[in-house]
């Protein structure tokens, strides 16, 4: 109210930024609204471009910080696991503690650390509600709660499987991934795949907050299980096809789906950077932290 009271007020309306956990959205839906008064901005941890630009960090070096501590700004900055792993201790203690409780009640606190760990441990994967529900001795419907509500504090995001129908897609196992680069506990390759994840995902968000854009984040798989890792999609239609993968040698399904869905850009990134990039038809073999680091987030 307060803020609103001045943007109505003032005779020349000030510029003010405002910022806060995910207790903010509450705010903005109670009370007065301040509806026509505000733009949403979403801010993600540290991006291998922001390591370059503002903190004198090459884009390989950027790249291997995030996957060992995370891309959240004081583990980025120590560049130390020890440090690392007592915020990220401290910080999921926060949000389940005090943001968490101020949106649900929520009584098995312990249950949600545990949901956490084993998320953490499925990265790249997809979801099942059943199975997480059975490790857990609760029902399916608690445990999609439960995801709802990290997704709400920012602690995942999900990536569900791109088709024409929308419908189609929401029923559909979906993959989860973490804000946080550093409490994947998947392996080299998980922690890859999340890093690229966070990089797409927080270009998807700011092209719809800066500029309007339908754009979102989606995996694609088929019936016979074939996959690509990720697909930007632009107007409910594919424009970038992206597949992670440790090495440059590995197998891919980049050009099936390229072919079928006729996407004309398709990288693959592998973790184990080539010299140079390579082109093979309409697929581009990147070095990975060069083409990461173009990226406009």
């Amino acid at each position: 109210r307060w803020i609103k009271g001045i943007y109505d007020v003032e005779g020349v309306r000030p510029r003010i930024l405002v910022t806060g956990s995910a207790r903010m959205d509450i705010w903005r839906k109670g009370g007065d609204s301040l509806a026509g008064r505000h733009h949403l901005l979403r801010l993600h941890p540290i991006s291998i471009r922001e390591g370059t630009q503002y903190f004198n960090v090459g884009a390989r070096e950027a790249l291997e910080r995030i996957i060992a501590v995370g891309g959240f700004p004081e583990p980025f900055i120590s560049a130390k696991t020890q440090m690392a792993q007592r915020w990220r201790r401290g910080h999921l203690e926060r949000i389940l503690k005090e943001d968490l409780l101020d949106l649900e009640r929520v009584s098995d606190l312990k249950a949600i650390e545990i949901l956490v760990q084993l998320l953490s441990e499925r990265v790249g994967a997809p979801v099942s509600y059943s199975s997480l529900a059975r490790d857990l001795e609760v029902s399916p419907h608690t445990i999609k709660r439960w995801i709802g509500i990290l997704e709400s504090l920012f602690v995942i995001f999900i990536i569900r499987p791109w088709t024409a129908k929308l419908t189609k897609s929401i029923l559909k196992e979906p993959k989860i991934y973490f804000f946080d680069t550093g409490r994947v506990r998947s392996g080299l390759a998980g922690k890859w795949e999340n890093l690229v994840a966070c990089h797409l995902y927080k270009l998807a968000q700011y092209r719809q907050d800066t500029a309007g854009e339908d754009v979102n984040l989606h995996y694609i798989r088929d019936k016979n299980k074939r996959e690509v890792d990720f697909a930007v999609v632009t107007d409910k239609r594919p424009e970038l096809l992206v597949e992670v993968k440790t090495s440059a040698e590995a197998q891919s399904n980049l050009r099936y789906f390229s072919d079928k869905l006729n996407v004309a850009n398709a990288v693959l990134l592998p973790y184990d950077e080539p010299s140079h990039q390579t082109q093979h038809g309409v697929i581009r073999i990147v070095k990975s932290s060069l083409w990461l680091s173009e990226l406009e987030v």
